[in-house]
Parts: structure tokens; sequence; C-alpha cells
């Protein structure tokens, strides 16, 4: 797990500026990863396997918030949470990728996608973050073909393997749903 480097107070609070916290800051320091080559992947943990998704596509991690359940909706949407003033829609990727749903405990963090072309920003929640690591692409293998769909590639770190998420398809598959 990355250590903390520096604390800014924003808001009235000191948040941490590197680690996994409620930050609003960036959730990594480019000049903590200036040595390691490759595209940084934030890691973590869903239904026991570990997970990745690239830390550009990442807005911020986050403490579970209040979900409000709406009627009618998707199964995909556990339901919108307020962040700070913002509403955010909550899907529930277990069931999206197909792996059993989270159970919300002290570890349990939202990761919160960046909203490029949409309306509403959209979290997640996970079991536990694990860490950010730098992998080079010449390091991927294929997704097998028992993976999610949503997963594009997978490689090993420290004896376990990291299934990439494509959030791309992923974002794009709710949008469509």
């Amino acid at each position: 797990m990355n250590k903390i480097i520096q604390e800014k107070p924003i808001g009235g609070e000191n948040r941490a500026s590197i680690g996994f916290s409620d930050s609003t800051t960036p959730l990594y320091d480019d000049e903590l990863f200036a040595c390691a080559p490759g595209e940084k992947f934030v890691v973590f943990f869903l239904s026991g396997k570990l997970y990745g998704i690239p830390a550009r596509e990442v807005a911020e991690v986050s403490q579970p918030l209040p979900v409000a359940a709406l009627p009618n909706a998707p199964e995909w949407l556990l339901g919108i949470g307020n962040l700070r003033g913002e509403i955010i829609a909550i899907a529930n990727l277990p069931k999206i990728i197909g792996e059993n749903s989270p159970v919300l405990t002290a570890k349990t963090k939202l990761i919160v996608l960046k909203a490029k072309n949409y309306d509403t920003a959209i979290a997640f929640p996970i079991d536990k973050l694990s860490e950010i690591i730098a992998e080079h692409d010449k390091n991927f293998e294929a997704a097998g073909e028992n993976e999610s769909p949503f997963v594009y590639a997978k490689f090993t770190h420290q004896s376990n393997v990291v299934r990439l998420i494509d959030s791309g398809k992923l974002l794009t598959s709710i949008a469509i749903n």
C-alpha cells in the first residue's frame, strides 16, 4: 500500500493527496511513479479476486455513501448518492461483470469513474483497495474465455492475477441499458 505523501487542507479538512481515503485530490502523485514504467492501475478486491482499472479513468476513491434506491431501476443500478452536492449513480459492478454482490464492510470503498461523456458520474462499491500498480502492456495476457466480457486483459503481480476492466465498455453498456 502506498504511504501518504502530503496532507493538504481541503474544505476545512485535512485529506491525503495520495493513498486511499475519501480524498478529493489526485489519487496518486505522478512524481512517486516517475521511475515506474507502464500505465498506472488502481487495483482492488471484488468477490475475492483482484481487478484493476486505469488510474487515468478514476476520478476519486471515496467512503461509501448512503444510497437512495430508485423505483423501476435496472438491476445493475444500486441507486443514487450525493457526493459533496453532486448526484452520482451507484452501479453494482459485481452484478454487471458476473460476480457476487459486494458485502459492505469497514474496508468497503467507492471508486468514482470520470464521467467524460455522461451527465452523471458513476461509482461502484468494491470490497477493498489493494494498491496502485504501474504495469507495462507487454506483460498483459488476453482475458480468458471464462472472464467477464468487460475484462480485456490480465497480468500477474506478486503471484496474484489482476484482471483489467475496460471502463469505456462498461460505461457504454450501462448507458445503453
